[in-house]
This record gives structure tokens, sequence and C-alpha cells, in this order.
């Protein structure tokens, strides 16, 4: 008995106890990294989500119908106009966006009348927007006074409201867009992370609770790292904790895991082992054998698939596993996850395409100026040798306005002196054709021609305003005045034709419209370019002056040039 105990229960007891310590050990540390993974690219998920919502957001800003139904209703006081356009606005911008369940929009000036609309395939009902008029309209409208054009979120109720204000011209707050956002839609794959107890997200400041009790930093001695994710044991539970950057807000988040569901299926294997293992060593054989087969294996090839989306392989996919239930739930959540990741990534990269598309449509369809530029140099030696000066000199500003155009330094910025060239270069062309019914006179400060602006920014609506200058005329008077007023350099190009109220509104609607004709695309392209370069402090403007006459009036950022 001894020799029999000492030489083989023993050594099979022993071994029974390492093979059992070994396989438990990795298959909780397989787990953990799994469900660290998960974690980490369901944060990166809900991000993305959460960015594209607050693009969506921003779109009410991009977007001049709810401006314009302000304006007019600022002039008329067309309630029913303005509810129009303002409904139709959200249900066609929201309604059927499966990140909001709600939006709403009211005016500070009349924080009780609400313009609503409810998503109906997320179920949402007239419910929904009932709790948000009884339960956050007057928190949120009240603290609406009190920021500016950031976004802030807020939990009532377990309610998440995205909350902005959005700017008249004058850049001061006059109304409100509120959007309920969808947690199971945004937050899905963070909460359905296996074995999790309790998960609460921050945007910000905002709690989210996704599932349990809520979490709190402060009591669990837990310090948000900056952007990057952490885990610890504590007491039995296992927290997996991080923060993850989105484009306008911080997502800090703690998701707690009870790791003693785990530990106590671990202590049973180990039971089992060792009894299998005293029992009979061919029946310890076959133990390590289904392990291998349905624990170990399943885990590496969740690991060897989740290192494959790291490696950017998105849409991996992991087979199922029909006999072991925890396996199967991880790997469809995997898989699902790994779904939604290609989704994410392909429209990306389709949005890529179209773009890069449309370049070379146009880069095509361009004509080559360093051509057109030769020719017209060999045409002006022909001119020349048949001493016929005035066309010499016409090709010659042709030939300098030609120059401007093609931009063979590739300089976006010149300065203002060289853009005035390329002006008179187009006056002398143009005065040849008009003679004395054109007449153009210059106030320009000389410090103003230092300064750097945007090729060709000028010309086009010196253009303009000769050809509506002429228009049922027959003389045109143009002015051309460049001045500096505080931080911005301003250029005004002024002409005898008064414009009417629905004049000055048509061309302002031109300044915004895709569909802008070959007429008006002159003006449009300076004042895209413009806000492009400028943002909010450039642009394109038109007026009537104090004597009646159209004034353009181009506005230039100095310091945003310089930088």
């Amino acid at each position: 008995m001894l020799i029999i105990t000492l030489c083989w229960v023993l050594p099979i007891c022993i071994m029974g106890g390492v093979m059992s310590y070994y396989i438990t050990h990795n298959i909780t540390n397989q787990i953990t990294q799994s469900v660290n993974s998960t974690v980490e690219n369901a944060v990166k998920i809900s991000a993305s989500q959460l960015d594209s919502a607050v693009m969506a957001s921003r779109y009410a800003s991009y977007n001049s119908t709810i401006k314009d139904a302000y304006g007019v209703y600022q002039l008329t006081a067309d309630k029913m106009h303005l509810y129009e356009q303002i409904s139709g606005f959200l249900s066609q911008q929201y309604k059927y966006d499966s990140m909001f369940l709600i939006s709403a929009f009211f005016l500070h000036q009349d924080p009780d009348t609400v313009y609503y609309t409810y998503n109906e395939a997320n179920d949402s009902t007239y419910s929904t927007v009932r709790n948000y008029r009884i339960n956050a309209h007057e928190l949120v409208s009240q603290a609406a006074k009190e920021f500016g054009t950031e976004i802030v979120f807020f939990n009532i109720n377990n309610d998440i409201y995205m909350v902005r204000n959005l700017m008249d011209a004058n850049f001061m707050p006059f109304g409100v867009l509120v959007l309920q956002l969808d947690v199971e839609d945004m937050f899905g794959n963070l909460k359905n992370v296996a074995w999790q107890s309790a998960t609460t997200v921050w945007l910000n400041t905002t709690p989210v609770v996704l599932a349990g009790e809520q979490l709190s930093p402060d009591e669990l001695s837990i310090t948000f790292p900056s952007n990057c994710q952490e885990h610890r044991k504590a007491e039995g539970l296992y927290y997996i904790y991080g923060t993850k950057k989105a484009e306008t807000a911080d997502i800090s988040y703690i998701v707690e895991i009870d790791s003693t569901v785990l530990l106590q299926e671990m202590r049973r294997i180990q039971l089992v082992l060792i009894v299998l293992l005293i029992a009979s060593i061919p029946f310890l054989v076959l133990i390590i054998n289904f392990f291998t087969q349905n624990v170990t294996k399943p885990t590496k090839r969740l690991i060897i698939a989740a290192r494959s989306i790291e490696d950017e392989n998105y849409g991996v996919t992991v087979a199922k596993e029909p006999h072991n239930k925890e396996f199967a739930y991880l790997t469809d959540a995997f898989n699902q996850m790994s779904y939604k990741l290609q989704y994410q990534f392909n429209r990306i990269y389709k949005e890529e395409l179209a773009l890069r598309d449309a370049r070379i449509m146009a880069l095509q369809s361009q004509i080559n100026p360093h051509f057109l530029n030769n020719t017209l140099e060999i045409i002006n030696w022909e001119s020349r040798l048949s001493k016929n000066g005035k066309i010499t000199r016409m090709i010659e500003a042709l030939s300098s306005m030609l120059s401007a155009a093609s931009d063979r330094e590739g300089k976006p910025f010149i300065r203002f002196s060289e853009e005035m060239i390329y002006v008179d270069s187009y006056l002398y062309i143009i005065s040849e054709r008009f003679g004395k019914r054109l007449k153009v006179l210059k106030v320009i400060n000389p410090d103003v021609l230092e300064y750097n602006v945007p090729r060709l920014i000028t010309q086009p609506i010196i253009e303009n305003a000769v050809e509506h200058g002429m228009e049922l005329q027959q003389q045109c008077e143009i002015i051309i005045r460049a001045f500096i007023t505080g931080n911005k350099l301003i250029i005004e190009v002024e002409n005898n034709k008064t414009l009417s109220d629905e004049d000055i509104k048509r061309i302002e609607q031109l300044l915004y419209d895709d569909k802008t004709t070959s007429t008006s695309l002159g003006i449009r392209n300076v004042h895209q370019r413009l806000r492009i370069l400028y943002g909010d402090n450039g642009g394109l403007f038109v007026k009537n002056s104090e004597k009646g006459h159209t004034v353009f009036q181009i506005v230039i950022a100095i310091e945003q040039t310089n930088q």
C-alpha cells in the first residue's frame, strides 16, 4: 500500500493538482483577456456612435432651416410656418435615426412651446415625449441659459439627453435642441459584456447606469487613466475601468465582473479533475483532452480572432461552440462586435472612395491652364510682330489672369498688392468692352497691400458687380475699397445698382445652394472658400449702401490668415 501510495496515487494526485491549477489559471487569464478586449472594443464602438450622434446634432447648426424659420418668425410672427419648418426638419433628420428616441426644440424666448418628434423604429411613443416634458424640460430650459455652444449631457431618471444651443447670425443663442439618446443602441455592446454584475458610464461628468447599481470611483478608490484601460481585483470582484476620448466628450467607464461565479466553476473543475485522475489515468487523459477541445481551443480561437481585429482585419468571426453555453455566448457577442466594427469601417472606407472618385472627376474635367498660357504667349508675339498694341495689352492682361487661376506655384495666399494686379488686368479687358460706360474708383488703404489674402478672391466679385451694374443701365460705376477694422480685413465692391430685399435674400440663398447655376458660381465659390478658411470669422455679405447702391463685402480674419 505504501508503494502504491508513494509511486502511483501520490504522483497522480500531485500531477492532477498541478494540472488543475495550470489549466484553471490559464483559462482564467485567457477569459480575463477576452473580457478586457470585449470591453475595450465595445467602448470604441460606443465612442464612435457618440461621435456620430454629436455630428448629427451639429447638422441643425450647419443646415439653415431652423435659423431661417426663426428669422421669418421674428419678422412675421407666423407660428404655423415656424411649426411646419422646425417639425419637418426634426422628422426628416432625426425621426428615423436609431441613435435617438426623441428630438425636441424650443426657443429661449418661448420655452413652453416645444417642437418634437419621436422615433417609432425604437418603439418610442408619445409617453417618451411626455416624460421629457414632465421630468426634464424645466431643468433643461433653465440650464441652457447658462452654457454657450458646447454640448451638455443630462441624466434625468436614467433618461440621457444631449442638449445644445443654436446660434443666430449675431452668435447669440436663440433656441435649444434636445436629443434623447437610445442607451440600448449606443451602449448595447458594453451592456452585454459577459459576467458583469454592474456597469456605469460617464459622459464627461454625467453618469449612465447600464447594469446593476451605480458604481462610484471614489468608493472604489479608482482614478480614471487618460485615454486607456486598466483593471484590478478587489474582494472577489474584477473591475475594468478607463477613459476613451470621443470628439466632444470623454467616456469614462467602470465594469464590475463577478469573478466568484467563474472561480466556483474553476473549483468544481479542479475537484472533478482530482477525482478522475485518482480513479484512472486513462480517464484523466480523456478529461485533459476534453478540456483542450472544449475550453482551451475555443479560448485561443477567441484570442486569435481578437488579435486579428487588433491588426485591422475587421469582420473576423469565430465558429460557435454548440456544447458550451458560456463560450457560445462569448462567441456570439464577439461575432456581433466584429460585424459591427466591419460595418462601421466599411462605411467610412466607401465614403473615402466616393470622395476620391469625386476628386478624380473634378481633375479630369479641368483644362490645362499651362497649355493655354503658352498658346496666349504665342498669339501675343504674333500680335507684337503685327504691331497691334491694343490686342497685345489685352492678351497680356488675360495671360496675367490665367496665370493667377492656374496657380503654378501652389500658393493659396498672396499679397493683396498682387491680387490687385489681377483685378487691374480684368478691369483693363472689361474697359475695352464697355469704354466710357464703365467708371472705376479705388479707395484702398496702402497698409492693406502688404496683407495676405486668398488667391482670386476679389476678381469674381468685381466681375459680378460689373455684369449686374450694366444690366438695364447705360452707365456703371464701380468703387473698390479695402481697409482694416479690428482684426479683420474688409474688401468692399460697390456698384450703382439698387437691390430689393427679395434680391438680397435670393443672393444669400445662392451663397449656400449646392445647385447654384454658372451665373452665380463665382460669388458662391468665394463665399465657400472664405467659410472653409475662416469659419464664422469670414465670408461674403451683400447689402445696400446709404445711397441705395449694391455693396458686396469680403471679410477676412487677419490672424487666421497669418496662421
